[in-house]
């Protein structure tokens, strides 16, 4: 099988980061499980301020059901990644905002990951895990805290109402198309991680660094090679056990992803969509 079937064949799930969190990602072959107070959309962070679902206000709560809310959410933590796109969304390492935002503005690194292989972690069945919906401000299901005013009934109605308070954002955040994994960690753990087995199947550097820093991206590559290559070298598959760098960038027209070689192109956009048409939706006229 080429590496343009092999990437065509496998269900993705994206995580972008820094380079050097990658370079650390792909040496200890985990994703760290991120607490909710420290992500970047400040309605996840806050949780612990919103209402139930018949309007109640916060301060009506007793202060133990306050104190055991705040202790059950806040030892639920996440792995964010990408999904690949459907019903109109677009291919998960094909979302510049998430380049943008997330991979140091280009100059990061998109790991791809086979779903599959990732779901097969032993400790998945402890781990809830699925697409986040995103919702109009207006009628949002994560302002679903608790019903109880009993502390010793929180843990079980959290539990219960789950997908409703944590896998559920603001529609502003939709281009993220998150696929959440979520795990109860003790109050006490400094640090939780997930096991990736042979999950990681592509890495994907942008061409933006290679166009305005040749040697760096050179340099990138390199260390990202290295790496790589010891990984391969644990997983005793031969060439199966191969991990690609892909190169994700734009021409003229298109958006294209290739080799690290330049030799094959595994995808691009006029396979799907944003491709402008000289005469019908791009202004751009070539005598």
């Amino acid at each position: 099988m080429n590496i343009r079937e092999q990437f065509k064949q496998i269900g993705k799930l994206c995580h972008f980061t820094r380079f050097d969190t990658a370079l650390k990602i792909i040496e200890s072959n985990c994703l760290r499980f991120g607490r909710l107070n420290n992500m970047n959309d400040i309605h996840e962070n806050d949780k612990i301020t919103f209402v139930n679902l018949d309007n109640q206000r916060i301060d009506e709560f007793s202060s133990d059901v306050l104190d055991a809310l705040q202790d059950e959410i806040y030892k639920y933590r996440q792995i964010s990644l990408t999904a690949e796109g459907e019903d109109g969304d677009k291919d998960g390492f094909d979302l510049h905002q998430m380049w943008g935002l997330y991979a140091d503005s280009g100059d990061g690194v998109c790991l791809v990951f086979d779903k599959n292989e990732l779901l097969k972690n032993p400790d998945m069945p402890v781990i809830k895990h699925g697409r986040v919906i995103y919702n109009g401000s207006k009628k949002l299901e994560s302002f679903v805290i608790t019903d109880s005013q009993s502390p010793g009934k929180v843990v079980d109605e959290t539990r219960s109402r789950l997908h409703e308070i944590l896998f559920h954002k603001r529609e502003e955040w939709e281009h993220e198309q998150e696929y959440r994994l979520l795990k109860r960690c003790p109050l006490g753990t400094r640090e939780e991680y997930l096991w990736l087995g042979h999950a990681l199947k592509f890495v994907i550097l942008s061409s933006k660094l290679k166009s305005v820093d040749v040697v760096r991206f050179a340099k990138n590559i390199k260390e990202i090679r290295a790496k790589l290559e010891k990984v391969e070298k644990a997983r005793n598959n031969g060439d199966d056990g191969k991990i690609p760098i892909l190169i994700y960038g734009n021409g003229l027209f298109d958006y294209s992803l290739i080799t690290e070689d330049g030799e094959e192109t595994i995808w691009n956009s006029s396979d799907g969509y944003d491709i402008p048409i000289i005469g019908d939706n791009c202004e751009l006229d070539i005598p």
